[in-house]
């Protein structure tokens, strides 16, 4: 009942008025710290063991909303960005010249003051047709570029809206805590992704255990056991939750993925498929986007849960990560065996 409490805290205090007292501080983390206690007995290496999806080939012109969001696009005679990357910066082995190409997929949420509550990065091998991806919380104490060039840290949730603000702006964020450069950014309007699950009747989707995650524009959403029929807004709310592994497992990630994938590839109807495409934030030139063909022998899903830190700055709630940790976390997105 206890720790029932303290959740049912955090899903009534918005993001705005998410202060603490001392006392708040001391319970709140305790919880967690709990919570985590259990996750971390069946951790066995640094990352959470990590989940892979089977082999796959699929259409960019069939399945061109998932890729988009979901998968690095690989261009015919494009350049390879990667090569910018400063090897020293990575150490030993890591580093592989193995044509690996990053990419950021954003969600942001218009109607909440722009805030990205969903960032993904990508890493993919075009030698070996492998592909990696990290979801990174969106209370991480991140670097945001101010309008005047330096640098003030915050929550990543705010990278689109403050500082510099944009989509470039979220690419630099990311880019420099984890000190790795990102080829390709794609962001998508919570509201525009919400269309796109609706164009296909939702997503259906089966959960081992009743389950309340935070929603985004409201307090929360509440799932029970077994098949749910989810909208946009559910998906990446279950998405998030998946992120830090504390109220639904991490390995949802991948699945939900995966749902999103299948469901798009069989349902959703080209001349629509298009239209929506064409209302998403990138640098990626959308005619090449849905010419090309992607094999993927296998995904894997790397997690942080593993370095993350609790702490309170200035009464305010963040998800800290010491910089060694995401130094090797960086080289093991471009590890490709």
């Amino acid at each position: 009942m206890e720790d029932k409490h303290v959740r049912e805290k955090f899903y009534k205090t918005s993001e705005k008025e998410l202060i603490f007292t001392q006392e708040d501080r001391h319970v709140v983390f305790e919880q967690i710290r709990t919570l985590e206690k259990k996750d971390k007995m069946q951790k066995k290496s640094l990352f959470s063991s990590p989940k892979r999806l089977a082999p796959l080939t699929v259409s960019l012109l069939a399945i061109g909303l998932c890729l988009f969001l979901f998968i690095p696009s690989i261009f015919v005679g494009t350049g390879n960005v990667q090569n910018e990357l400063n090897k020293s910066d990575i150490s030993g082995d890591a580093y592989q010249d193995d044509a690996i190409l990053t990419t950021l997929i954003t969600v942001k949420a218009k109607t909440e003051d722009n805030r990205i509550p969903l960032n993904l990065l990508l890493t993919y091998s075009k030698n070996k047709k492998m592909m990696k991806v990290l979801s990174i919380p969106s209370a991480t104490y991140a670097p945001i570029k101010n309008m005047d060039g330096t640098t003030s840290n915050d929550k990543l949730l705010f990278a689109y809206a403050y500082g510099l603000g944009g989509a470039e702006n979220v690419k630099a964020t990311v880019s420099k805590l984890f000190n790795l450069p990102i080829d390709y950014y794609a962001v998508i309007d919570l509201e525009t992704f919400s269309t796109f699950i609706h164009a296909v009747n939702g997503i259906d989707y089966d959960l081992q255990e009743d389950t309340r995650v935070r929603a985004i524009t409201s307090v929360a959403f509440d799932f029970q056991k077994g098949t749910n029929r989810l909208n946009g807004e559910e998906v990446v709310a279950l998405m998030m939750a998946a992120t830090d592994g504390r109220n639904l497992s991490e390995e949802n990630l991948l699945h939900l993925i995966h749902a999103v994938s299948n469901k798009m590839e069989n349902e959703m109807p080209e001349e629509q498929l298009k239209e929506l495409l064409s209302q998403i934030e990138t640098n990626l030139p959308l005619d090449q986007l849905l010419e090309q063909n992607l094999e993927i022998k296998s995904i894997e899903s790397l997690s942080l849960s593993a370095g993350t830190r609790d702490d309170m700055i200035d009464g305010k709630y963040y998800v800290m990560f010491e910089e060694e940790y995401l130094k090797t976390v960086a080289e093991e997105l471009l590890i490709f065996n």
